[in-house]
């Protein structure tokens, strides 16, 4: 498998885990900041809270173009690189887009 396949096929399962752990995180995180529940049941979901991987984390994953696997330079409007921007620009695949050449 190609180099850029390979890092778009562990971004998507990067994606699916943090949609997998967000609603349980966010209820872990309640019951923690929550006062008026028992101190061993917000100690308990502490410790669940830490056993969560990091790659579940929104903050840990990169945009990522979609074409060409690239991570620097994308454009988050279509998560394609600037280079597949310029490229399809030149064809007018693009629709309302204008790419300046000298």
């Amino acid at each position: 498998m190609k180099h850029y396949k390979l890092n778009i096929s562990k971004d998507k399962i990067k994606r699916k885990l943090f949609l997998k752990n967000e609603l349980k995180k966010l209820i872990l995180k309640s019951i923690f900041k929550n006062h008026h529940i028992n101190e061993l049941n917000r100690i308990d979901a502490l410790k669940h809270l830490t056993f969560f991987s990091k790659k579940s984390c929104i903050s840990k994953q990169n945009n990522m173009c979609l074409i060409s696997g690239r991570i620097g330079g994308v454009f988050k409007k279509w998560q394609i690189s600037r280079h597949n921007i310029k490229q399809f620009g030149k064809f007018n695949l693009l629709q309302n887009t204008k790419i300046n050449s000298w």
